[in-house]
C-alpha cells in the first residue's frame, strides 16, 4: 500500500496520513492500529511526554537544564540524560572548553590536549609545524635512485623514473607484465622492451582494462524504462506500470489490486495506467469522493439540504412539504378528525387522513354505525351504536363486549335445602 492507505487490500484510508488525521506532538510517531477490523491510530511518544497526542510533558531529568553553554539535553530514561555539547565544549554538563573542537590541526593532523590544556597536533607523514600546515620537501634528501627525477607533491613526492626502472624510488628494473598492470581479468602482453598491451575481457576497456564498457547505447528498454549498465550486459529498471525484461508488458492494476477503485466503481485497465468508472454519486481518481449533491440543489422556503450518495433530501421548515419543500403542508390546519393520522402528498401537498377505528370519510368525521353492518352482538344481544364504536345490551344470562360469555348463575350456589341448580338461566330443582 501507499502511505495514504492501509489494510490487507489497501482499502482503508490511513488515519495517520489524512488531512484531518492525528497530529502527534513533540516528536511523537503516529502508528496505525486496527480495532474490530477498523483502522485507528496511536501516538508512540518520546521519553518525557505522554497522553494520546504526546502533548503532556512528564517530569524528567532534563527539567533542571543541566547542560551548559548551549548544550542540548537528551533523555536516556526519565531519570538519566546525556548532553549534546555545542562546538567547543565537552564534559558531562558541557562545562569544559574543548580547543580541539575547532579542528586547528591541518592536513589530517590529530588534535590532542596537553595536561595544561594546550593544543598539540600529531602530524601525518609529509607535514610538520605546530598545526601541521607546513609541507615537507622530501626531494631535499634525494630519495630517487637510478637517475630518477624527484618532484615534490603536497604531503609526499613522486619519482619520474628513467626507462627500464620502476618502483616508488625507481629502485627496481622494469618488466612490463611482471606484475601485470591489467585489471578486471585482462591479459597482459609485452609489446616492446618497456611497453605492454592489455587484452580486455568483454565488458571492459581502457589501457589497463579499468573502464566498464557502457552497454546502454542502443538499449531496448521500452515505456520509459531506464537502462542500468552492468558488466557486458544491462537491465531495464521499469516504471511501476510496466514489467518484463524490457518493460514491454503492461501491468494490469485492476487484476493486481481488485479494490483499487472504491464504492462499487468499475476498474478499466489502460496502457500504463487504469481508469475508475464511478457509480452515480462518487468521483475522484479512485471514486472515493462523495459528490456534494447539495451544491446544485434547490431546496425552497429555508429548507435544509441533506447530501446523500447520488441524491439529496430537503428537510422542510414547519408548514412546508414536497420534494423541494415548495408546497404548503395541508396537514398544518389539522383537517383530520378524531385521532386520525394526517399524511401530506409530496407531489401536490394535498392531505390524506388515516382514520381511527370507528370513523370514515375524507376527514374521518363520519361515525361508522357498526350495528348496520350485521349485528356484532351474540345470543340475541341488542346492538347500540356509539361515537366511533358500539355497545351490546345482553340478554339475561350472558355478558361480555359482544355478549359472548355465558353467565354461570350456579357459581354463587343460590339453591337452598339441597336444591339442585340448573344454569338455564339460574333455576333450582
Amino acid at each position: 500500500c501507499t502511505s495514504r492507505y492501509t489494510g490487507d487490500f489497501c482499502d482503508f484510508p490511513n488515519p495517520c496520513h489524512t488531512a484531518a488525521g492525528p497530529r502527534c506532538q513533540n516528536g511523537g510517531i503516529c502508528e496505525t492500529t486496527f480495532r474490530d477490523g477498523v483502522p485507528s491510530f496511536s501516538c508512540r511518544c518520546p521519553i518525557g511526554y505522554t497522553a494520546s497526542l504526546c502533548e503532556i510533558p512528564v517530569k524528567n531529568a532534563c527539567d533542571s537544564s543541566p547542560c551548559n553553554n548551549g548544550g542540548n539535553c537528551k533523555l536516556k530514561t526519565l531519570d538519566d540524560y546525556t548532553c549534546i555539547c555545542a562546538t567547543g565544549y565537552s564534559g558531562k554538563h558541557c562545562d569544559k572548553q574543548n580547543l580541539c573542537a575547532s579542528s586547528p590541526c591541518r592536513n589530517g593532523g590529530t588534535c590532542t590536549l596537553s595536561p595544561n590544556g594546550h593544543v598539540k597536533c600529531i602530524c601525518p607523514k609529509g607535514f610538520r609545524g605546530m598545526y601541521c600546515a607546513d609541507d615537507i620537501d622530501e626531494c631535499l634528501k634525494n630519495p630517487c635512485e637510478n637517475n630518477g627525477k624527484c618532484v615534490n607533491t603536497h604531503g609526499s613526492y613522486q619519482c619520474m623514473c628513467e626507462p627500464g626502472y620502476t618502483g616508488k624510488n625507481c629502485e627496481s628494473g622494469y618488466i612490463p607484465c611482471s606484475p601485470s598492470p591489467c585489471q578486471n581479468g585482462g591479459t597482459c602482453k609485452q609489446s616492446t622492451k618497456y611497453s605492454y598491451e592489455c587484452k580486455c575481457p568483454p565488458g571492459f576497456q581502457g589501457k589497463n582494462c579499468e573502464e566498464n564498457t557502457d552497454d546502454c547505447p542502443g538499449n531496448l528498454c521500452q515505456n520509459g524504462g531506464t537502462c542500468v549498465d552492468g558488466i557486458n550486459a544491462y537491465h531495464c529498471s521499469c516504471p511501476s506500470s510496466f514489467t518484463g525484461e524490457f518493460c514491454e508488458n503492461d501491468v494490469d492494476e485492476c487484476a493486481l489490486r481488485p479494490s483499487i477503485c472504491q464504492n462499487g466503481a468499475t476498474c478499466t485497465n489502460t496502457h500504463g495506467s487504469y481508469n475508475c468508472i464511478c457509480v452515480n454519486g462518487w468521483n475522484g481518481p479512485d471514486c472515493s469522493n462523495n459528490i456534494d449533491d447539495c451544491v446544485d440543489a434547490a431546496c425552497f422556503n429555508g429548507a435544509t439540504c441533506i447530501d446523500g450518495v447520488g441524491s439529496f433530501y430537503c428537510r422542510c421548515t414547519p408548514g412546508k412539504t414536497g420534494l423541494l419543500c415548495h408546497l404548503d403542508d395541508a396537514c398544518t390546519s389539522n383537517p383530520c378528525h378524531a385521532d386520525a393520522i394526517c399524511d401530506t402528498s409530496p407531489i401536490n401537498g394535498s392531505f390524506t387522513c388515516s382514520c381511527a377505528v370507528g370513523y370514515k370519510g375524507i376527514d374521518c368525521s363520519e361515525d361508522i354505525d357498526e350495528c348496520d353492518q350485521g349485528s356484532p352482538c351474540e345470543h340475541n344481544g341488542i346492538c347500540v351504536n356509539t361515537p366511533g364504536s358500539f355497545a351490546c345490551n345482553c340478554s339475561q344470562g350472558f355478558t361480555g363486549p359482544r355478549c359472548e360469555t355465558n353467565v354461570n348463575e350456579c357459581e354463587s350456589h343460590p339453591c337452598q335445602n339441597q336444591g339442585s341448580c340448573l344454569d338455564d338461566p339460574g333455576k333450582c330443582l
